[in-house]
């Protein structure tokens, strides 16, 4: 007994020692494949941004020897992306998404690697790659990778990762309280140039619209969900910074995103019904004098619903004419030109993102894409809302079910800092609706 044991002993310690071994390997080439692509990113963007990457790197292995490595514990500097994304950093992120897929794979100690939804993801990425290789425009790659390679990859790494009770949770309030910074420096931008379109901290004020899209959700939710006055009141100002930030980006469909965010509160709660009234009578209140004639033409006719109606009207044609592969991802910045050469009306895409898609990579794809979103948001919603008396799940699924309405005119998605935020949100709701407790 005693000299099985021994044995028994003897091969888990080298089990545990290859596992050891094959770790440090896996990541001794996952830093010499960064440093490689840092020094190629080096050579176009200067020394300056090889430190920052650098030491972006480092800090991460300080913070990991404290925090630990996985999913779970990565969150907070996931979330730091998003207080002014950039496209290197963006690629650097998802770098680091795929050497936290290989560590949690070493974590739990399986070589199994579990995919969800194998045959709409095996459709996605295979119409994904047929419409990538028609792109004639650099930026139509950028899409590509926005469009395939995020949900690819963020549902796969959140498949295998060991999500914690609270990990939504923190998700939430993370995102919320960058928001909140977002804002606020937003309506400091919007008072000191009000005749302006500023996104904050942000490139642009489109696409930040829908990063505060589900950031305000996030704090309405989180608001509502604590019991303590003084917390609940934070994440009430939080969610006011965010609100007035998206309002002084003059962009009317960010505005009704938030108000069918709020009528699906509604349905809820009772409650929200007086909240929103209150709102929507208070909002005049809230805003300088200086912009309330900038915010009347903004909501006034302007030429931007011809830009939109000619760019659905063509849209719908190109999808008539290449129903099953599309044009090739952002082949329609390029094409769309010969079309209409008036430059005051140029689309540099078709301004719904329902259309955008099928115009990009065909039906199929197109479905493969909304019938992995329909499932999780499907999954979620049985597995953590139907029963649950918390508002917080709800309040999640609504900031989901809101950046997709406001995906009605634009295609915040398909842009790579609004997809990587609404991927990650959903796979870890996809994670989060095989555990038993809800989170809070």
């Amino acid at each position: 007994m005693d000299f099985a044991s021994s044995t028994q002993d003897s091969r888990q310690f080298s089990a545990k020692r290859a596992g050891s071994q094959t770790c440090m390997v896996l990541v001794a080439l996952a830093c010499c494949a960064a440093s490689i692509a840092l020094a190629s990113l080096a050579q176009g963007l200067g020394v300056s941004y090889l430190f920052i990457a650098l030491g972006a790197g480092v800090g991460w292995l300080c913070y990991s020897l404290v925090f630990g490595l996985g999913l779970h514990s990565s969150l907070p500097l996931i979330i730091l992306f998003f207080i002014k994304p950039f496209e290197q950093s963006f690629y650097l992120l998802l770098g680091f998404f795929a050497l936290l897929l290989v560590l949690e794979l070493i974590n739990r100690g399986e070589q199994k690697l579990l995919i969800p939804y194998p045959l709409a993801l095996i459709l996605l990425l295979g119409f994904g790659l047929l419409s990538a290789s028609k792109i004639t425009a650099s930026l139509g790659y950028g899409y590509f990778v926005s469009t395939i390679i995020v949900p690819f990859l963020t549902l796969i790494l959140c498949a295998n990762a060991k999500i914690e009770k609270n990990s939504l949770l923190l998700w939430m309030q993370g995102i919320a309280g960058i928001g909140a910074l977002v804002g606020f420096f937003g309506i400091i931008l919007a008072i000191k140039y009000p005749l302006e379109r500023l996104g904050s901290l942000w490139v642009t004020a489109m696409t930040v619209n829908g990063f505060y899209t589900v950031a305000f959700f996030f704090a309405v939710s989180l608001a509502l969900h604590y019991k303590q006055q003084l917390t609940r009141l934070l994440w009430i100002v939080a969610a006011c910074f965010i609100l007035f930030g998206m309002l002084y980006t003059y962009t009317r469909m960010a505005i009704l995103a938030v108000a069918f965010g709020l009528f699906l509160f509604m349905i809820k709660l009772k409650a929200m019904r007086y909240i929103g009234f209150a709102l929507v009578l208070l909002l005049p209140l809230m805003i300088p004098s200086s912009m309330l004639a900038r915010i009347q033409t903004g909501f006034g006719w302007d030429i931007s619903l011809v830009i939109r109606a000619l760019a659905w009207y063509f849209a719908l044609t190109q999808i008539y004419s290449h129903p099953f592969t599309g044009l090739g991802f952002s082949v329609w910045s390029t094409w769309y030109p010969q079309v209409i050469p008036l430059r005051i009306l140029y689309a540099q895409h078709t301004h719904n993102l329902y259309l955008n898609l099928m115009v990009d990579m065909g039906i199929i794809g197109t479905l493969a894409y909304f019938y992995i979103i329909w499932q999780i948001l499907r999954t979620y919603w049985q597995a953590k809302i139907k029963q649950a008396a918390d508002i917080l799940p709800y309040g999640y699924w609504v900031a989901m079910m809101s950046l997709l309405f406001a995906c009605l005119t634009d295609i915040f998605i398909q842009q790579y800092s609004v997809s990587i935020l609404f991927w990650i949100s959903l796979g870890l709701m996809l994670a989060n609706s095989k555990t038993k407790e809800t989170n809070g």
